[in-house]
């Protein structure tokens, strides 16, 4: 029986998890610090420890209602199973501590680092909204502090969707009594402004240390927020009156006198502590004239799709992964700003009489999504179609997985079908502003924008200006000539030097900015000239917006796993660079950031994993080799630095004839002089924020390992002093540590540690 079940430490439960120790115990189950010996990760485990079908029935939308969620600040769930009688799910493990801890070593807190934990919960509740899902139960104790200061959301498990199971049931009454609304304590609907009440709680309880309802007893407490009026916390502490007044908004008795969104109570936040973002935060050379309410709602693309239930062929014990494969579909699509999705039970109808024309005319349906699952011994095939109306097909694709893990299958082609069809969605959707001769330039110039060779940059280049020429607003043209202008400069050897590139590149971002502001594409394209210009604050915010819009969009996942690895954050960084690659193999800078990120954690083998990967997906060999050479250096491994030297020596690029003649300092072929000089001679010539702090960051570490440390430390404080945000590189480069202790080391980190902090604030 569930209840009797006591895990110990190194005890193996379910064939697959060993356990390290128990996290703690609360109304739903016990939780452990587990690994999965299966993917080698660290993860929580939860018990079920309620034996009542009620209380099984809860534990399992806990797994549903949490996989809906997809935000920094909700703990990600990550399986649900059986061992014996015994259900459990794994999720995210936070190393950390809980928000009521927290509370009882620091309450009362001061206004900013209260504002800056409770901006993250309310990020958290606000994905978890969107998703559809009220909490319900939001207390300090479900609230997780990580140690690298990320916040999270956990236990969903009397969550309910806010669709149609939002009332509870009359007379039961489900939550921690001194956390709850007025509304779930009298037993009446909930909704999302239940869990800002329970929030403004929480902020009362941070801001004074005290609960706002005093009692004897719990239901008493309960009962005082139906009949009476919190206490102004000012009566407790000297809390800062804006503050106070938000808090009390948040603990109105009814929901109509709360903030109406999540959103509204995070501006009013941002207000508290003077942080609210413009829509870009850009450098001074990007002039982007932004909208005064941050992120505002522009006249977005829309378009209406209808998701037919997929046709199973295979086993019958499988037959449900037909309906379970679009349902996933339809889950992922509907977060994608500008879809109307239609789900299965509004189209279930037309299973049998899939005619596209009579779909379209019943359902209003710009799109039909029809598709296919053939199941055959331990593999998927899931084959997709995009069919208008009138019976044209758009768009086809077919995507294989194994069936070992359903739920993870489901995901993963959901994922990435859905991130097809919202690039086909997005065309089809803007193909009224453009004639057909330039959508055929658009089309032909994405085929070729992604690769990164200086020509085939030039090609798609080319190709939207004559699409532009004939429809200078069409959007997704706008936003596809930003993306390839700003690749073109930084991406390309030939142009990175060059200030015509960098400008046309500015040129180009403003203008999507000023003219598509409603595609996603348009923030991954100023995200990417922001990093390269040191604005990683608006890069942050211009990818969260991008993700916001398109969940799915690989690149933002990139360019977001990128600066997470280096900027401080590198477990989620690593998570969504995978799931970058997972939605787009052809991603090869992920493998970049991958195989760094592991070799700074000490794991060589899935380094070289990584390198390897590399080397036969991209034709810049010499990024490879150069990535290579570091990497080896990191580990000690001079011969093998030696050799990629060699490798180097050979190939016929300029910047790796540069990089083979000053990394010469390390093995006594070029001495100190020389190599500042052509390290110097480099900086002069470049326009690149970016560029400029890489070259001192391989600047220090060659200076470093001969000892010249007064070089490597100047070099660093350059860095430092000017965009470097590399904090693991700081924390984790065993290269740079004859440099730690030193004065300059510490004041450089102590920099970047600022940097850092204000990015993901």
């Amino acid at each position: 029986p569930g209840g009797a079940v006591m895990l110990r430490p190194g005890e193996l439960f379910a064939g697959r998890y060993v356990v390290d120790a128990l996290l703690g115990r609360g109304g739903m189950g016990a939780v452990y610090r587990v690994r999965d010996g299966k993917l080698d990760e660290v993860v929580a485990l939860k018990l079920l420890t309620l034996e009542s079908p009620a209380a099984q029935e809860r534990f399992v939308s806990e797994v549903r209602l949490a996989r809906r969620i997809t935000h920094p600040n909700v703990a990600r769930t990550h399986d649900f199973g059986e061992a014996g009688s015994v259900r459990f799910l794994t999720m995210e493990y936070v190393p950390g501590t809980t928000l009521e801890h927290l509370v009882e070593e620091r309450a009362p807190m001061a206004t900013r680092p209260l504002v800056e934990l409770a901006l993250q919960i309310t990020a958290g509740l606000g994905a978890a909204h969107a998703a559809g899902v009220v909490h319900r139960d939001l207390k300090p104790a479900n609230v997780l502090v990580g140690d690298d200061g990320r916040v999270v959301i956990t236990d969903f498990g009397i969550a309910r969707a806010t669709s149609h199971e939002s009332a509870t049931r009359t007379g039961t009454m489900l939550g921690t009594p001194h956390y709850m609304a007025p509304e779930q304590v009298m037993g009446r609907p909930t909704d999302a402004r239940s869990d800002l009440y329970a929030l403004g709680v929480i902020l009362y309880e941070m801001a004074t240390g005290v609960l706002p309802f005093a009692s004897d007893s719990i239901l008493g407490a309960a009962l005082a927020r139906v009949q009476a009026l919190p206490v102004d916390p000012r009566s407790h502490h000297a809390v800062e009156d804006p503050l106070a007044a938000l808090i009390l908004r948040c603990m109105a008795r009814e929901p109509e006198g709360r903030p109406s969104s999540a959103e509204e109570l995070q501006r009013a936040l941002e207000a508290l502590i003077g942080t609210a973002p413009a829509l870009v935060e850009s450098s001074p050379t990007l002039l982007v004239e932004a909208p005064a309410h941050p992120f505002a709602a522009i006249a977005a693309w829309t378009q209406s799709v209808a998701v037919l239930p997929f046709a199973y062929r295979g086993a019958s014990d499988h037959a449900y992964l037909g309906d379970a494969m679009a349902e996933e579909l339809v889950d992922v699509l509907s977060h994608t700003q500008g879809l109307r999705v239609l789900a299965l039970g509004a189209t279930r109808r037309f299973a049998e009489d899939r005619d596209p024309a009579t779909i379209g005319a019943a359902l209003g349906a710009d799109s039909i999504i029809d598709g296919s699952v053939q199941h055959m011994g331990d593999r998927v095939r899931l084959t997709v179609r995009m069919i208008d109306p009138d019976g044209t097909q758009r768009w086809a694709e077919r995507y294989d997985g194994g069936l070992q893990d359903v739920f993870a299958l489901q995901e993963s082609l959901g994922r990435r079908v859905a991130e097809a069809l919202r690039i086909e969605l997005s065309v089809a959707a803007h193909r009224g502003a453009a004639p057909p001769e330039a959508l055929e330039h658009y089309l032909r110039a994405r085929r070729r924008g992604h690769r990164v060779s200086l020509t085939a940059a030039e090609e798609a280049l080319t190709l939207l200006d004559r699409a532009l020429e004939l429809a200078p607003d069409f959007g997704p043209a706008l936003a596809a000539h930003a993306i390839v202008s700003v690749r073109a400069w930084w991406g390309t050897e030939g142009h990175l030097l060059n200030r015509e590139a960098m400008e046309r590149a500015r040129r180009s971002v403003a203008r999507a900015n000023a003219r598509a502001p409603e595609l996603a594409e348009t923030y991954l394209a100023t995200a990417m000239w922001e990093v390269q210009s040191g604005g990683f604050i608006a890069a942050a915010r211009a990818l969260g917006r991008a993700l916001e819009l398109a969940p799915t969009m690989a690149e933002a996942h990139q360019y977001l796993g990128q600066l997470q690895c280096e900027a401080g954050r590198p477990q989620e960084g690593r998570k969504r660079l995978e799931l970058a690659l997972e939605l787009d193999p052809s991603l090869n800078m992920c493998h970049f950031a991958l195989a760094r990120n592991a070799q700074l954690e000490g794991d060589t083998e899935r380094a070289i994993e990584h390198i390897n990967a590399l080397g036969t997906s991209t034709g810049d060999m010499f990024s490879g080799t150069s990535m290579a050479f570091r990497l080896a250096f990191y580990r000690g491994d001079l011969d093998e630095a030696r050799r990629i030297r060699e490798v180097m020596k050979g190939i016929s690029s300029p910047a790796a004839k540069v990089m083979h003649t000053w990394s010469g300092v390390a093995f006594g072929e070029t001495s100190v002089e020389q190599a500042a000089a052509i390290h110097a001679s480099i900086q002069e010539r470049t326009f690149n924020g970016r560029f400029t702090t890489l070259l001192r960051q391989i600047a220090t570490e060659l200076f470093a390992f001969v000892g010249a440390n007064e070089h490597a430390l100047a070099e660093l404080t350059a860095a430092a002093d000017s965009a470097l945000i590399d904090l693991v590189w700081l924390q984790r480069c065993t290269v740079l540590d004859p440099l730690r202790g030193d004065p300059a080391f510490e004041r450089a980190e102590q920099a970047v540690k600022r940097r850092v902090a204000a990015i993901w604030r």
